[in-house]
């Protein structure tokens, strides 16, 4: 082969300009990558209102409960009683998704059944979730350990009355939210 012939073979030969890669340069928006980044801004906004799904789940469900107790069985002043939900509020706040989430975990190891199963596992929840924390509050409050107990027992009863019927508020209130949801993803997708 002559080189006449060589340089000729090689001019037909696409050869690309040398490429200078910038570093500051911001990537290439893909409809996968655009796809990825919703998803997360979904998921993020869906925790955040999960969250307060169940921060006011808590909140209104408590105050409910405690106008009757603090107001009418305790005999508590309007005042009082308003000094001590705003606490709760507070309190309720700081509880709610934990509470929900371990919630979850507890109905997710031991199912769903019928009526008495269902009070059964949202009694122990309620149970075992608050009153460690009814403790902690009545021993940082200086409580004598025989009102501790006494308080303990009382709130015992009270849970088994009220552990269902939390859950159950707390499961319409998340078929209300989700129905809301996919109602509003129909219209983004419509």
């Amino acid at each position: 082969m002559s080189p006449q012939s060589l340089s000729q073979a090689t001019e037909a030969i696409p050869v690309s300009p040398p490429v200078m890669v910038l570093e500051d340069e911001q990537p290439v928006e893909t409809p996968q990558s655009t796809n990825t980044q919703f998803n997360e801004q979904r998921n993020r906004r869906t925790r955040w209102n999960e969250w307060l799904l169940d921060v006011f789940a808590m909140n209104s469900f408590s105050w409910a409960i405690a106008i009757p107790i603090e107001l009418v069985l305790a005999g508590m002043s309007w005042s009082e009683h308003l000094k001590v939900r705003l606490l709760a509020v507070v309190f309720n706040t700081l509880i709610a998704r934990p509470f929900s989430l371990y919630r979850n975990w507890v109905v997710g190891r031991f199912g769903r059944g019928g009526a008495l199963h269902n009070y059964g596992v949202d009694t122990f929840v309620f149970l075992s979730f608050q009153l460690p924390l009814y403790i902690l509050n009545m021993l940082l409050g200086g409580a004598s350990s025989g009102e501790i107990a006494t308080a303990c027992i009382t709130f015992m009863v009270i849970a088994g009355a009220l552990g269902r019927p939390y859950g159950m508020y707390l499961d319409c209130l998340r078929r209300l939210w989700l129905s809301r949801r996919v109602e509003a993803d129909r219209r983004v997708t419509s």
